[in-house]
């Protein structure tokens, strides 16, 4: 399996947390190397095969993480390296409530008091390269979006679907940062080729 997360049920609603990408088809989950990790809004439709432990996810129709994997498979190709061993990419939320309803998901986060984020991912570890893909503005997301702000990133880039072009930086509210589904894949394959040798090597 290539893609892992650890659900939780937290006011009778699923959370999902510390979802892993794994990129090389071998792994060991435990410890597993962080390469890079990706900011996305929520998590989809993919739905734990157990709960309260890190596991295999059953994707069902989530395709974002597939894309992903996709992207980073195809750099390390293209950069002529090879994929090291246990590496993943961590996939960052605006928040962690299971939902692929956004404007759902959005109603009932707003109604749970003191919702959790992944801090023992987002606190802890310090990725070399962070993909930012959380979409366009939207004013009841916006608000989420600036405990990430507050850290800084080495080599941190977004995909801006207006200029149709990879951006360094962090995007701000006004920047659209286009999510993995329906981007071109060689602009984003391109730039992750350029850091893939910032990225730790095991």
């Amino acid at each position: 399996m290539s893609y892992y997360a650890r659900f939780e049920k937290i006011s009778g609603h699923l959370f999902r947390f510390d979802t892993r990408i794994y990129i090389a088809n071998q792994h060991e989950t435990d410890p597993g190397l962080c390469i890079a990790a990706i900011v996305g809004k929520n998590p989809g439709s993919a739905m734990p095969q157990m709960r309260g432990v890190l596991s295999p996810l059953s994707l069902t129709n989530d395709k974002m993480l597939p894309s992903v994997r996709n992207r980073f498979t195809a750099a390390y190709d293209l950069a002529g390296l090879p994929v090291p061993k246990n590496a993943y990419v961590q996939v960052w939320n605006l928040f962690y409530l299971c939902d692929a309803n956004l404007a759902s998901a959005c109603l009932t986060f707003s109604r749970i008091v003191d919702p959790p984020i992944c801090d023992d991912t987002e606190l802890n570890e310090t990725p070399k390269v962070v993909w930012f893909a959380w979409g366009k503005s939207v004013p009841r997301l916006d608000v989420f979006k600036s405990r990430f702000r507050e850290r800084s990133y080495d080599n941190a880039f977004y995909f801006n679907k207006n200029t149709q072009s990879v951006h360094r930086g962090v995007p701000a509210d006004q920047d659209f940062a286009k999510h993995p589904q329906g981007l071109p894949a060689l602009p984003v394959v391109q730039h992750i080729a350029e850091v893939v040798p910032l990225m730790p090597k095991g």
